[in-house]
């Protein structure tokens, strides 16, 4: 029997082609006990490999390639220590200054144990290597026969060596007729066009999958050869360790153990939290602590704790969510903020011990200040021990067609050209598919665009290279902490943006290690909360002794702030500002952190889709009568009118009603939102049919409606725990917007990235009753914030927003003032003189003088120091107009603050009959005109290829998205794509993917004055 040693899968990034599930299931078809995968200086695809080879029934053999001086080297496993000097090899070439630098021989000496070595000698300088090579693995060198016309000199070298040879081929990809599209990925891989490629870049001729009967046929005349792969593959039998927990050391006490050590947290802080200690609080603490301590995960709770203690040491707002927020422990640690149990959240929603990984603990932390939290664990940990997770970037359409049409030489205008046509929908091949259930191609429009044979072979191969792993990259907020060093059982490498440590595994690959897992994610929303809690720190530090405590002390009862969100009128709060969740909050007339919970549970496209949403909102109104299908699922549903909102109500119907445990309900949980149609299912449902009707006196027929109604629901159930944590921040939100209005404006604004554009939240601020300022440099900071002139609160815009204004002259700027005159400015700052024109034009010294007799002294040239040569004169011409005040500042600000274009068309829309945003979409199914400028746009083409575009309007009371058909987009295209003000009519509907209105127009015009 044979079995292939040196498969390279296409983790061997842009090298091959076959995904190691291919090349597992290529070997079983040729009947092969074995398989090894050496893939090219990476470890990424280990993971993947090792279960499609047990899913194929046969043997994994776990390598890598390496780079020599001479060429490469193929290495094997042999043991869990083998595993690990892979890993320790793999990091150490990846980490080096040039990490295609080849391995130095001292680097492989310290890192050979347990590997075994296939080494080649088919020159002078490689035979001279391989006679070094024997000194480092003795026995455990084998010498590469890959064509049997040198077999027998080669032979002869391997026994005067003492060393056995072994057959090996280098696969690359798995049919013959890949080699063109291997050639293509080299090119992509190395930056080149196709004809600048030698044949020393490619793959070795003929590296696809070879079956095991050509192999036996080829290399007939070497036998023992041939017999040396299953020598090799018997040597390499052990069981990568997968599942097991890989706990780190935490600091603990003397004298206690981590469970003493966490139950004394946990207890401590329960005291805090409650008072004092129930006897229902002890036993949920009691029974929590005991599956912990069991499954031993206390330095999972231990770390998190202390990486949030040094946040909220440090002022960092954090709030931990998904289903960490139900357990009790969590709460009690100061992890999770919301009660677990007034909610009525389980314990096995979080840690289901007939689960075998470790749990999660997702943090979301202020995005401005996360790094300072990240940065902690990595000291306080050992930066051997901690790495952020790495993720696997894939080519998808467009960057597949970029990357293949530049090796093929098409210029890059182009290339360009065809990418804007392709759809913005398509991920990868097997997204759509036609009326026959095959895969629709992205690239079948282009087809038709570009014929001829050069044009089908790019299509051809951005096709075929679609999903394949293109790049490693930095997880959003994944870290990983581990016993020892990370490289003992993961690879890493340095990322390429900010050249921090990553794993070469993704987060899936990595949890099967068992190492702890942290999720410090950053969101805006947080950012936005801990910028107000500084604000509103300054000016009451006698009531509020850090920034952190202003967030604690929001009280959960503000009629204020129940009044807004029942409104709607929750614009720049998270998670509740887009026009379709402030429309839900009004339909449900939401007023408390519960109710937001509801909403944010409603708004989603499972809800949306599946008239859930309209149900809970036909029964809030009492349009509909709550029919429950048993008594018993009264007090279980009451609170969601009758509907299966949470995940955690199917927990509690299976618990509460069958008998099922926590932990059995859990998993009946996970198979119904995954849809799971077995036999597992079959075989739960009569379980819960039965002892429903056993224990709950619920008949058989109405048992299997309500299993039913739950397999239904359950995979549009939202976590309760993660609802209550988003809508904590939301409330948060919505209270600094009630009682601090300028200053929660000011970190909206001073934050991008909202739902909206930066005028909409301009727009609001005034309509908040705010005074929204140009940059000043006597009263602006580097972005928004507030300042008081003449006893009022007025919101200023950033200095850093201005072009071409350096962070040197805006830190010069902020420490040197305040400013008495141009010639103050001018000489204590002494800015370039572009920098002192843009500050003048767009205000930024108002009050030393207008703004047309402040240029005509700078263009009359300025030296600091001289200015007084120079006397402003006022009566150069009158101040600039409004108009040119808005031109300028949309210039250099990227934003009109003296007026929004509407404002200089009031009239002209007013006599059209335009109706405001927030009113036109409550007129569904209307024929509506209204007026804005354009915020974004995107154009799509349909199924003719036609182009249509998707636009997204503003005026001063919201957005609204308007669809453009092609008919009326070829009429209108200028003015639609334009930034001018424009009148649009059409009939208002509701997309129900998302549940927003939109606008289908059917005219548009430009507003003109």
């Amino acid at each position: 029997m044979f079995a292939h040693l040196t498969a390279h899968s296409a983790y061997s990034l842009q090298e091959g082609l076959a995904t190691p599930t291919e090349l597992a299931q290529a070997a079983k078809a040729q009947g092969m006990p074995a398989l090894g995968m050496t893939d090219h200086n990476l470890l990424t695809g280990a993971v993947e490999f090792v279960h499609a080879c047990k899913k194929a029934e046969i043997q994994p053999l776990l390598g890598l390639e390496i780079d020599l001086s001479t060429g490469r080297l193929p290495l094997l496993a042999t043991s869990q220590e083998g595993w690990a000097n892979l890993c320790r090899l793999s990091s150490a070439l990846a980490l080096q200054d040039d990490p295609e630098e080849p391995c130095s021989l001292d680097l492989l000496v310290s890192l050979s144990n347990d590997l075994i070595a296939i080494g080649s000698a088919g020159g002078k300088e490689e035979a001279r290597q391989f006679e070094t090579l024997k000194d480092i693995f003795s026995n455990r060198l084998y010498l590469s026969l890959q064509d049997p016309r040198v077999g027998l000199p080669l032979s002869s070298f391997a026994r005067s060596l003492g060393v056995q040879m072994v057959v090996t081929h280098p696969i690359y990809y798995l049919k013959p007729e890949q080699a063109s599209l291997q050639r293509t990925l080299t090119a992509i891989r190395l930056n080149q066009p196709l004809n600048t490629l030698s044949d020393e870049d490619l793959a070795p001729a003929g590296a696809y999958f070879l079956s095991q009967g050509e192999m036996l046929r080829r290399f007939h005349g070497f036998q023992s050869a041939l017999k040396q792969t299953q020598e090799i593959a018997e040597r390499c039998t052990f069981d990568l360790s997968l599942g097991e927990p890989n706990m780190p050391q935490v600091p603990i006490p003397n004298g206690l153990t981590p469970s003493q050590y966490l139950r004394q947290k946990a207890e401590s802080g329960a005291k805090k939290r409650y008072g004092k200690i129930t006897p229902d609080i002890q036993a949920r603490l009691d029974h929590e602590l005991e599956t912990i301590a069991t499954m031993g995960y206390e330095p999972i709770f231990l770390i998190v704790e202390d990486v949030l203690n040094f946040a909220r040491e440090t002022g960092v707002p954090y709030s931990s969510r998904g289903s960490a927020a139900s357990s009790l422990v969590a709460h009690c640690l100061g992890i999770t903020s919301p009660d677990p149990l007034r909610l009525n959240l389980y314990f096995e929603r979080f840690l289901n011990p007939a689960r075998q990984t470790p749990p999660d603990i997702d943090t979301d932390l202020c995005s401005v200040r996360r790094d300072s939290v990240i940065r902690h664990v990595f000291e306080k940990y050992g930066e051997e021990q901690v790495a952020m997770v790495g993720t696997i970037n894939r080519f998808r359409s467009r960057s597949a067609l970029g990357e293949v049409a530049k090796a093929y030489g098409l210029a890059p205008k182009q290339v360009r050209a065809m990418a804007e046509k392709l759809p913005h929908s398509f991920w990868a091949r097997s997204q759509e598919r036609d009326e026959d259930g095959q895969p629709v191609s992205p690239f079948n429009f282009l087809r038709e665009l570009y014929p001829g044979e050069k044009y089908k072979q790019i299509f051809d191969d951005a096709e075929a290279i679609l999903k394949l792993p293109r790049h490693l990259s930095m997880h959003p907020g994944g870290l990983v902490v581990a016993p020892g060093p990370v490289t003992d059982l993961v690879p890493v490498m340095r990322s390429g943006g900010k050249g921090v440590i990553i794993t070469q595994l993704d987060l899936d690959a990595v949890e099967e290690f068992g190492l702890v897992k942290i999720d410090l994610l950053g969101i805006r929303g947080l950012s936005v909360l801990g910028d107000v809690a500084e604000f509103i720190q300054q000016d009451q530090p006698e009531r509020y002794p850090s920034s952190l405590s202003v967030l604690d002390s929001t009280p959960v009862d503000d009629k204020q702030v129940s009044d807004l969100i029942e409104q709607g009128k929750t614009i720049g709060c998270f998670q509740i500002e887009s026009p379709g969740m402030r429309a839900t909050l009004r339909e449900i007339h939401a007023k408390s952190t519960d109710d937001i919970m509801a909403a944010l549970a409603l708004y989603r496209p499972g809800p949306l889709t599946g008239g859930l949403k309209d149900a809970f909102v036909r029964r809030f109104k009492g349009e509909e009568e709550i029919h429950h299908l048993h008594p018993s699922l009264a007090p279980l549903l009451d609170e969601t009118f009758g509907v299966i909102l949470y995940q955690e109500q199917v927990l509690r119907i299976a618990h509460e009603l069958a008998g099922f445990s926590l932990a059995e309900a859990d998993l009946l949980r996970r198979a119904m939102s995954h849809f799971d149609p077995g036999k597992r299912m079959q075989e739960l449902q009569r379980k819960f049919v039965s002892e429903a009707e056993a224990r709950s006196g619920i008949l058989q027929e109405t048992g299997e409606r309500v299993w039913e109604m739950m397999a239904a629901f359950a995979g549009y159930g939202f976590p309760k725990a993660h609802a209550a944590s988003y809508a904590q921040i939301a409330w948060r939100s919505a209270w600094a917007k009630v009682h601090f209005p300028a200053e929660f404006m000011a970190a909206v604004l001073a934050n991008w990235g909202g739902y909206y554009s930066q005028r909409v939240y301009l727009s609001e601020a005034r309509q908040l009753g705010l005074t929204v300022r140009a940059p000043h440099i006597n009263h602006s900071l580097r972005n928004f914030a507030v300042a008081s002139v003449s006893g009022e609160k007025q919101l200023f815009m950033g200095l850093g927003q201005i072009k071409h204004l350096t962070r040197r002259t805006i830190e010069k700027i902020i420490y040197l003032r305040p400013y008495r005159s141009l010639d103050d400015f001018l000489t204590r700052v002494d800015p370039r003189s572009q920098e002192a024109e843009n500050l003048v034009k767009v205000g930024a010294l108002d009050g030393l003088g207008s703004i047309p007799a402040l240029l005509q002294r700078l263009k009359g040239g300025w030296q600091a120091g001289q200015m007084s040569l120079f006397a402003i004169n006022e009566d150069v011409k009158e101040d600039w107009s409004l108009e040119e005040r808005m031109v300028v500042q949309q210039e250099i600000l990227g934003v009109s603050l003296a007026a929004h274009p509407l404002e200089l068309v009031a009239d002209q829309i007013e006599k059209a009959g335009a109706v405001a945003i927030v009113d036109a979409v409550e007129r569904i199914s209307q024929r509506v005109t209204v007026a804005g400028v354009r915020q974004a746009s995107r154009r799509s083409r349909t199924a003719k290829g036609e182009t249509m575009l998707f636009l997204t309007l503003e005026d001063l009371s919201g957005t609204l998205d308007v669809i453009v058909f092609p008919d009326l987009y070829k009429q209108v295209k200028q003015i639609a794509i334009s930034n001018h003000p424009m009148l649009i009519t059409g009939v208002l509907e509701i997309d129900r993917g998302r549940e927003e209105p939109s606008l289908k127009a059917e005219k548009i015009e430009r507003v003109l004055r």
